[in-house]
């Protein structure tokens, strides 16, 4: 992201660049595609979007050929709707809350684990503050979370042993919808429903705990 504002000669003390989902968490695992936005400022959005998203495609690509594929769901800084102001961000989080459809949900379990990674942090403290202190607010907001967790459960069958599912012939279980999802989003909701700052999982346990 330095490299390419540098050569394009663009100030990133006006803009952030942003990391979601398991790298928002800091907790990739093996295998990882992109998941990042950006967020900028400026008094006319429509003319200053222009040249974030130019240098947003770069960094995309650029990732790209280093081994972190591009977003299949186009959660990328390159996409018009993750390079915003503060405000528009904003707007956009205070709608998932507000609406809670199931695609405001999945897009909380993205977009709600936010990291500022380069530029000026201080312009994703806003979007954070808004977590913490709206969410808690919305109790249903909370309880649709809570019954979304509980869509993914642990791959036992009514024995209680290991319910596979066969994928080309190898007898398999989804390590990350069937395993680490399960406690991904009980520590998200536990943090959003306290309040917490933490975005990684175990900080969010931790807090939860002392909460």
């Amino acid at each position: 992201v330095t490299l390419v504002a540098q050569r394009r000669g663009l100030d990133l003390g006006g803009a952030c660049w942003l990391a979601f989902g398991s790298e928002g968490r800091g907790e990739q695992t093996i295998a990882t595609d992109q998941d990042n936005g950006l967020v900028f400022e400026s008094d006319d959005p429509a003319r200053d979007r222009v040249q974030w998203l130019e240098l947003a495609r770069e960094v995309n690509d650029a990732l790209d050929a280093c081994g972190y594929p591009l977003c299949k769901g186009n959660v990328m800084a390159s996409n018009p709707d993750c390079c915003l102001t503060p405000a528009e961000w904003a707007q956009r989080f205070e709608r998932w809350m507000e609406h809670g459809a199931p695609e405001d949900l999945l897009n909380a379990s993205i977009y709600f684990d936010l990291r500022p990674l380069a530029g000026n942090v201080a312009l994703a403290e806003p979007l954070r503050t808004l977590l913490a202190e709206r969410a808690p607010q919305l109790p249903r907001f909370m309880k649709q979370l809570a019954m979304n967790a509980l869509e993914h459960r642990a791959p036992l069958n009514w024995r209680g042993g290991i319910d596979t599912r066969s994928v080309d012939g190898r007898a398999s279980i989804d390590l990350k919808l069937q395993g680490t999802a399960i406690f991904v989003d009980v520590a998200r909701l536990y943090a959003l429903a306290h309040g917490l700052p933490a975005t990684g999982t175990r900080a969010r346990l931790e807090a939860a705990a002392q909460a």
